[in-house]
Order: C-alpha cells, then structure tokens, then sequence
C-alpha cells in the first residue's frame, strides 16, 4: 500500500500572467492644408504662425503674388487658400478664380483692409467662400478657416450690414468690376487687358454705369457709387 509520501511529487504549473492588452491607438486626422497669399510678408509670416500653432491646421504655402498663388494651389491642393485682396499681381477676385481653377476643391478666404460694401458683392457675384476685414481677431480668424474647410461660408458681419442697409446695386458685377478698375487709375485699354474684353465692350459697360446711376460722366458715377457705398 502506497501512501501520498511514496508517491512522486509532479512539478508544479508554470506560473503565467497575463499580459495587458495593448494600447487602442486612432490615426489622428490630417490636418488642414492652408495657402497664404499677400504681398507684405510680414502680415503673411504673422498670420502663418498663428494657424500652424492649432493642431489641425498647417499652412503648407506662402506666396507674395497672385499668379505664384494659384501655381501653388495647383500644386499643394489645399483645402483652404487665404488670399489679400489687394495681393499682387491680378488681384484677390481674380487670383480666386484662378486657384478654383486649378484647384477646384480649394476655398478661398479673401482678407480685405477697407470695408467696402462692394468688395461683398464682387465676391459673392464670383462665388468665393468668405471674407473678412483683415482687423478680424484671431480666434474668428481660426473658425473661419476651419468653417471654409467643412463646406461652409464666412462674411464680414458688417459688410453683409452694409449690403442689407444700401439695399444693394441696379449694377451688375461686371459693371461694377469695370468701374471699380477705372476708379483706381485704370484705362478703358488697361481694364480691357485685365478683364480679357475689347475695348468697345469695356465702354459699354460704363456707358451702362452712367445710364444707371444719372451721372454726368464717369467720375461722376464713381462718385456716386462711392457715396452708395458700392466702391
């Protein structure tokens, strides 16, 4: 008769623990590519610090001119282009066609030092995404981009004001486009050059401008609409 003591001893289990689940990680989000257009750089240098400090914006291109602008949306694909509105070169309205077409996906934000009711109008007449007075803080600044990145729209609270309150123009964008190149020192050649239209339909357009506004001549008109606050 065998007892417990006779028996051989049987080695013990080895002692396992368990191991702890490893770590559930999620891919952070790209975050949104930005493209700064202006011409003082260092405005520009400003405003690209401020958006690359937020963790979902990087600015991926700085350019001083227009046609550099729209070469770089072309080629960088961002999701939001902020261009000046006096930017170098062929200017912010049209510095944003040429970026949509070369990068249809891109928004454009158009940043404007003078609150002109028809800076506005231009812009919603050629379908840009937003603007804004460049004085906007920086906080509004920042959920503009971001609004602009989503699909959505931005305007300048007392630009729109001032569309509500002069009820708008008889004039038609491009009336107003070749008013506003004349305003500022342009030729009717200069205008025709810039807005790729002869010269003889350049002068029917003012000749619409003057017919419409009761002025006296050009300069009068301009006068006019600038009192009208649509210059």
């Amino acid at each position: 008769m065998t007892t417990a003591l006779d028996r051989p001893l049987r080695p013990a289990p080895p002692i396992t623990t368990a191991r702890p689940a490893p770590p559930i990680t999620t891919a952070r989000p790209a975050p949104t590519r930005i493209l700064l257009a202006d011409g003082h750089q260092l405005f520009r240098s400003g405003l690209g610090a401020l958006l690359d400090r937020e963790n979902d914006l990087a600015v991926v291109a700085e350019t001083g001119s227009g046609e550099e602008a729209a070469a770089e949306a072309a080629s960088t694909r961002p999701a939001v282009a902020v261009v000046d509105l006096d930017v170098p070169g062929p200017g912010g309205l049209a510095t944003a066609r040429l970026i949509r077409d070369g990068s249809p996906d891109t928004a454009v934000l158009l940043l404007t030092g003078l609150p002109r009711t028809t800076d506005l109008q231009r812009a919603l007449a050629d379908g840009v995404a937003g603007v804004l007075l460049k004085t906007v803080a920086p906080g509004p600044l920042i959920s503009a981009v971001r609004e602009l990145a989503r699909g959505g729209r931005v305007y300048d609270p007392s630009l729109v004001v001032d569309v509500v309150r002069t009820g708008g123009t008889t004039l038609t964008p491009r009336e107003l486009t070749v008013l506003g190149h004349i305003a500022e020192g342009s030729t009717i050649g200069e205008v025709a050059a810039t807005l790729s239209l002869s010269q003889g339909t350049v002068r029917n357009y003012v000749s619409a401008v003057i017919a419409k506004t009761r002025a006296r001549n050009r300069c009068d008109a301009i006068r006019i609409a600038r009192e009208r606050g649509w210059l």
